[in-house]
């Protein structure tokens, strides 16, 4: 597609740079000189504009697009045809997409990831009560403001709900593809609440929960295989987000959401409980001490009532008081607790005294059992020893005690060697419960090297990076290969080399200059010129180059680059005749 930098569109918008591009289209920055402000053009491309069928598509999405306003959507302005450019002016947002962000600094907070989540479902619950669905939800269309404004863009698969329920084939990106567009070809709003699960997901572990070299091999996980807790990824990931990403990525679309309006509810109530002040970790036993005559003790299974109630949009109690109680919790309200203090109240001082100090010393007693107990008694749990490092038959024995169910994994890995334990889960040091898994190395991963021959420098790095390699050292030499081409690189036997790796270049600096029967002096210049020094003169007689002309010159190094050396050799003329 030709640059349209400079050019003006519609006699209104003044295209400035290019800022992004696909499939598609092209996306440009451009000037509205009718409202002076400045708006992104998206055109598509020419061959596409000849396609009455995608055309016809074009101008849905600007349809669509343009029934919603929200502060958390990109705007569409106009849309039209001008001469033989289709174009979409859509609200120009300075910043980053979420994908840079991701690439840029890793996962996010649970915090920072609600934060970001709620407005970004804030926008999809929007086109969704307009019954849109967008259908290709994923960090590259999630747009973050340098004002700190969350917009979700590019309704390019956006379908209406009441029309389509069918896709006419497997759109969207792969992985955040639901399960029932890969098996069925279906789709509602519940397919948008799974890839949202999905960015979750990613949001708190930094990675997709279904990876594969194929696309293929990813749309069959999400057709076969439940999308796991984030926290067996990144233990610190809260249970409350968990069940939010659990409950949006069912593989039953009756399990999740009906929509983003219902996802968001649960997600505001779930941010509001973990932005709450001195929250504790959600896991872990832990004293609340709200006030001067009430303790809550909340456990694991308090939380997990926590979290049903948040998903079941049921208030949590916050006069609730947990008390222990011989043994067994339970729950009082602060009215209750108020009329028992008023009752205690009652009692002459020495009583009181006295059954606290009864009380104090069982809880003490019963501290040190359940120590024992857990500690080194019946009840002790096993702490996960270190594998990293070891192979399989050496973590077997390791682990030979330990009286749980040992499970493998396999991923690729640059830093351990193949067959080697690359983590546990537990990890090492945690609590070892029932069963373990085991991720083993498949080694690094190889990559093969993209045929660069014949490219310049820059498109070959771009073809390069966007294999998973490096550009690594540059050099040029003289070739008989157009000057300025790669002739010759890392790879080019079809050696497969590790992702990552780097991949040295070799440019063509031209042919060497044709120097036979040329004179001396002319031909050394010609050589200094060429950026090559004559570092041996030698003089051979010749019957076709006369004498002080340069029979031929020899490079002392092979390949020869610039600050080269050679053997200039010249004619000392025809060989005497004897006699």
């Amino acid at each position: 597609m030709p640059d349209l930098t400079s050019a003006t569109i519609a006699g209104r918008y003044v295209i400035q740079k290019k800022i992004a591009g696909g499939g598609m289209a092209t996306v440009y920055l451009a000037l509205d000189n009718r409202l002076d402000r400045q708006v992104a053009i998206k055109i598509i491309h020419p061959h596409l504009a000849q396609d009455a069928a995608f055309l016809s598509k074009f101008s849905q999405e600007a349809k669509l697009a343009a029934r919603l306003s929200h502060p958390n959507l990109v705007n569409v302005f106009d849309q039209g045809t001008d001469g033989s450019n289709t174009y979409l002016a859509m609200e120009y947002v300075e910043g980053i997409t979420l994908r840079d962000a991701l690439t840029k600094f890793g996962r996010l907070t649970a915090d920072q990831a609600l934060d970001l989540y709620e407005q970004l479902l804030a926008g999809l619950a929007a086109a969704h009560r307009a019954g849109i669905l967008h259908r290709d939800l994923k960090p590259e269309n999630v747009l973050l403001a340098d004002d700190g404004r969350v917009k979700l863009a590019d309704f390019g698969l956006a379908r209406s709900v009441d029309t389509q329920t069918q896709a006419d084939s497997l759109v969207g990106t792969v992985a955040y593809l639901s399960p029932e567009l890969v098996t069925r070809g279906q789709v509602d709003a519940r397919s948008d609440v799974y890839a949202a699960g999905i960015m979750l997901f990613e949001l708190v572990t930094g990675r997709q929960p279904f990876e594969g070299d194929q696309p293929v091999q990813v749309a069959i996980q999400h057709a076969n295989s439940e999308v796991r807790a984030p926290s067996e990824i990144q233990p610190d990931v809260p249970l409350i987000i968990d069940e939010l990403v659990l409950w949006a990525t069912s593989r039953d679309p009756n399990q999740r959401p009906s929509d983003a309006v219902e996802l968001l509810a649960s997600v505001s109530q779930a941010r509001s409980q973990l932005s709450g002040a001195a929250k504790p970790h959600a896991r872990a036993t832990t004293v609340l001490d709200f006030d001067a005559d009430a303790t809550q003790v909340l456990t694991r299974e308090s939380a997990e009532a926590d979290v049903t109630a948040v998903l079941n949009h049921q208030p949590l109690a916050a006069d609730a008081t947990q008390v222990i109680d011989s043994g067994f919790l339970s729950i009082a309200t602060s009215a209750e607790a108020e009329t028992q203090m008023h009752s205690i109240s009652r009692l002459d001082r020495p009583i009181r005294w006295l059954r606290l100090l009864v009380v104090t010393i069982l809880v003490a007693l019963l501290g040190l059992g359940a120590g024992w107990a857990f500690g080194s008694g019946p009840l002790a749990l096993q702490q996960t020893p270190s594998l990293t490092g070891l192979t399989l038959e050496q973590a077997n024995a390791a682990l030979a005690n330990c009286n749980c169910d040992v499970f493998t994994e396999f991923e690729n890995s640059k830093s351990v060697a193949k067959d080697r334990v690359i983590r546990s889960n537990p990890a090492a040091g945690q609590p070892l419960w029932a069963d373990i898994t085991l991720v083993i190395s498949k080694g690094a991963k190889l990559i093969a090297v993209p045929d660069v021959k014949g490219m310049n420098v820059a498109s070959a790095t771009v073809e390069i990076v966007k294999n998973g390699l490096a550009v690594g050292k540059v050099s040029s030499w003289f070739s008989d290969e157009p000057i300025g081409t790669i002739y010759d690189f890392t790879g080019r036997d079809k050696t497969k080399v590790e992702e990552g790796s780097a991949i040295d270049l070799k440019v063509s600096l031209g042919p060497l200059p044709v120097l036979s029967n040329v004179n001396q002096t002319i031909a050394t210049a010609a050589l200094e010129a060429a950026g090559l020094k004559v570092e041996i003169l030698t003089e051979q007689f010749s019957d076709t180059v006369a004498a002080g002309n340069v029979i031929n010159f020899v490079p002392l190094t092979e390949p020869i680059g610039t600050d080269g050396k050679v053997e200039l050799i010249v004619s000392k003329g025809p060989v005497p005749k004897v006699g």
